[in-house]
Order: structure tokens, then sequence, then C-alpha cells
């Protein structure tokens, strides 16, 4: 189900960054464009109601007690130990939208006609299905939604992005937003691969969507997890850093490391 689920949520973060970065949109710039598609999304749901937790503003439109508890519980649970990790609070409360129909979620998020997701961060905003809509028939729905559910890895998404302004690639969120998801809900992604070098590094970077997307996933999930366990997570938060700054990641990863890119060809 994740598999599937995370294929389809790259595409439309891909989308956005070859859309700016064919503008040559950086920096605060990037942040004023980011805004005018969200303010779009906002406005396709403004009949919503809002349900505001300390850190989040949850829009909804069925009156499901106990998928709304679980929404506002997922986006609290965690959200501190991100914010610590990457020494980053946003500014606001930040945009939860949950839908009980596939189809606004996709309209909104213009994925096109791909399947639906569970969840999508775009446009500086966090899209979710609700859990009654793809929680297989008898499965305990808390346990999957708490534990394998889309809050971690996309607010990880929005923390990355407001951090470096849109300057990224697309391996890095993903092995970022799979490697928060190890440290807070111990799912590992890929743990069943046992092929090494699946990938090098100039293949997820330059060609992530040409890939197998499972493989392009685990590879991108370890060699952030090799980075951290070599360089130590300080040091992501110094790329990260460098990257906000302008610099390209491979140019980032070399002044923070001391390191040739080609050390990431694990």
């Amino acid at each position: 189900m994740k598999k599937r689920y995370y294929v389809y949520i790259s595409m439309c973060i891909a989308f956005i960054l070859i859309f700016t970065n064919t503008l040559g949109i950086k920096g605060n710039l990037y942040i004023l464009f980011r805004n005018i598609p969200k303010r779009s999304v906002l406005r396709n749901v403004e009949d919503y109601k809002e349900f505001e937790t300390a850190n989040f503003i949850i829009k909804h439109r069925a009156n499901d007690a106990e998928v709304l508890r679980l929404v506002a519980q997922a986006s609290e649970e965690y959200y501190d130990e991100i914010c610590e990790k990457y020494d980053y609070y946003p500014e606001d409360k930040t945009v939860v939208i949950l839908y009980d129909d596939s189809e606004e979620l996709m309209k909104n998020t213009n994925l096109g006609k791909s399947k639906p997701p569970m969840g999508v961060y775009y446009a500086s905003t966090i899209q979710i299905l609700s859990p009654r809509v793809w929680c297989p028939p008898g499965a305990d729905m808390e346990y999957l939604f708490l534990n394998e559910g889309p809050m971690v890895h996309e607010f990880t998404h929005l923390v990355i992005d407001d951090i470096t302004k849109g300057n990224y690639p697309l391996w890095f969120t993903e092995g970022l937003a799979l490697y928060s998801e190890y440290i807070t809900t111990k799912y590992e992604w890929g743990n069943e691969i046992e092929e090494e070098k699946i990938y090098t590094i100039h293949e997820l970077s330059s060609n992530f969507h040409g890939l197998d997307q499972y493989l392009a996933y685990t590879q991108s999930f370890r060699v952030v997890r090799y980075m951290v366990d070599t360089y130590g997570f300080e040091s992501i938060k110094e790329i990260l850093r460098e990257l906000e700054s302008g610099y390209d990641f491979n140019k980032a990863f070399e002044i923070v490391t001391k390191d040739q890119i080609s050390k990431l060809n694990i």
C-alpha cells in the first residue's frame, strides 16, 4: 500500500520542482510563487469546516469524529520530534485538508488520472484521504493510520521545502521523509531488499522517475541513512542550510562533508 502511495506522490513533487527550477525560481521568490497554488487550493475547500490543534488546522467536510481524532493525533504526535530534529518550526499552523472523496483530492492536487494516494504534500498544504477510503476491511484503522499513514512523511516534506525554499533534489526529500518515518514510527522502507548499490547518486539525481520507483525510494532512504550514520544529522542540517543559500546538492554536500559526491554511491 505504501509503495503505490509514494510512487504517485513523488510525481506531484517533481512537477513543482521542475516548474520552479525551469523558471529559476529560488529563495523568497519561490515562497511567493508557492503561495499562488496554495490560495487556489484553499479556495476550493472554503466551504470545509475547520478543526484546530496546537499546530495544525484540519479542514474537513464529513462529520467523522473518529477519523478527525486520528488525523489530529497523527498530526501532533511527532510534530515536536521532527521540528526539533531539523531545528525548524513553521511560523504558521500547517493546513491539513481531509477528503472523504478520492476524486476531490486528485483534482485539488493536480494529480491527473493517477491512482489516488493516501496523502500528498502540495502547495504548502498536507492533503490526505480519509483512512475509511483506503483501509482494508477488517483491518485496524487506527494502527494503520498512526503507524503507516501519511502524516510524518508529508510533514517532513513541508519542513524540507520551507527550510530550503524549494531547492532540493527529489531523491533527497523522499529519503529524508522516509528517514523521519524510520526514527519515529520505526517503519523501514525496503528492508526486505537485499541488493546493494541499487542506483548511483547520479541516477537518482538525474532520472528519478525513470527508475523502478520502489527501488529508487529504497536507495534514497539508504543514502540518507548512510549520510546520518557517517557524517551525523548535524551535517544533514548544514546541507539544508547550504541548499537554502542557493547551492545545488552536490556542491552543498562537498562544502559540508569535504568529500566528493561519489561517496554516496553506496
